[in-house]
């Protein structure tokens, strides 16, 4: 990794910068205090003064990998609007697999830290953002509403993440190429579906 310089003022910011490419590189694992430290030119008592250790530092960076997987979802999804009909709930549906595989893909380090310990033990408190997983449970509600699944229960919004976040950690991480990977994960959407009890219209392979 590069060094990151510090912004004058900006030291919290700054380490935010440098753990985030450490995440993407999938180095985060031997990012220390120290080294931080190092990298930005400051003593450790400096970034002491901004996170109370190392967890704090890895909380805030899962924090800020599930805002720009939010952003992905909005561009998706966005917040406050609705299906206007059957076709558009599916292809709202499939937005939301799509954006998440490629997130994955494309962030992989940073993917495996947000739903690693760091990640899971954060509550992601910020009113301004809504959560990533209400995106999930209103495309399904949008679904059966139009009569594509049946069902829309939380054990089933549990069985869609599952399932998406499965397939995409098969089909990320370093190394890994999956040709067309667009349409592989379009089709996995409607396996999705039809677990979920989807219309015989929706069966698309």
């Amino acid at each position: 990794m590069e060094r990151i310089s510090r912004p004058h003022g900006q030291l919290r910011d700054a380490v935010i910068a440098l753990a985030m490419a450490a995440a993407r590189d999938g180095a985060i694992e031997n990012l220390s205090m120290r080294e931080i430290s190092r990298r930005l030119g400051v003593s450790p008592g400096a970034i002491y003064r901004h996170f109370e250790d190392r967890d704090a530092i890895l909380k805030t960076v899962a924090e800020a990998g599930f805002a720009l997987l939010g952003e992905r979802f909005q561009a998706a999804m966005p917040v406050g609007s609705s299906a206007r009909d059957r076709a558009d709930a599916l292809t709202r549906f499939e937005g939301l697999v799509l954006a998440y595989v490629t997130f994955a893909r494309t962030h992989y380090g940073l993917w495996r830290l947000m739903f690693g310990p760091a990640g899971c033990k954060s509550r992601f408190r910020d009113p301004s953002r809504a959560p990533t997983y209400m995106w999930l449970g209103k495309s399904l509600a949008e679904l059966e509403a139009f009569g594509r699944i049946s069902t829309a229960t939380a054990a089933d919004q549990y069985f869609a993440w599952t399932a998406v976040h499965g397939f995409a950690d098969l089909h990320s991480g370093p190394g890994e190429e999956t040709p067309l990977l667009d349409d592989l994960s379009r089709q996995q959407a409607r396996r999705i579906l039809r677990a979920l009890g989807a219309d015989a219209d929706a069966r698309a392979p």
